[in-house]
């Protein structure tokens, strides 16, 4: 368990640098969003990634699960 948060502050941070919000202060100047709503549209990416990738794998199934010809 230890080992996936250590993942998730890894890809966390290279994204922050990626984004321009590391230690080091941003790289360029960049219109912000509110930042009490950023947390939501980062969950809300998430399962909109989730919910596309599980009708991509289900997409060959009828509604008993059986795999269409």
């Amino acid at each position: 368990m230890l080992k996936h948060y250590y993942r998730l502050v890894y890809w966390k941070r290279r994204i922050g640098r990626a984004l321009g919000s590391g230690r080091r202060g941003p790289r360029r100047r960049r219109p912000r969003l509110a930042p009490h709503l950023q947390p939501f549209l980062v969950f809300g990416a998430l399962v909109a990634i989730a919910v596309a990738a599980s009708a991509l794998a289900g997409a060959g199934y009828d509604d008993f699960g059986w795999a269409r010809p």
